[in-house]
């Protein structure tokens, strides 16, 4: 049995977590939202944090954003 609440297919956690992400910062977020958004994912939703057994989260999170923020700030 899953300790995760609702088991997710990697696709479809993936966009969850642009959806989440697009929504609490609908202007162009910079990286410090991305990694303000990591805290509130891993307090709020930690399944939805990437799933690598190797790897730092946080860069793979950036990885998925990729697009969605601005990363020269």
């Amino acid at each position: 049995m899953s300790t995760e609440p609702f088991p997710f297919e990697e696709g479809v956690r993936r966009v969850r977590v642009r959806q989440l992400f697009t929504s609490r910062y609908p202007n162009k977020p910079t990286t410090n939202e991305v990694f303000t958004f990591f805290g509130w994912l891993a307090g709020h939703y930690p399944h939805l944090l990437p799933r690598e057994k190797q790897g730092d989260p946080y860069q793979q999170l950036q990885s998925e954003l990729h697009g969605l923020y601005d990363q020269q700030t």
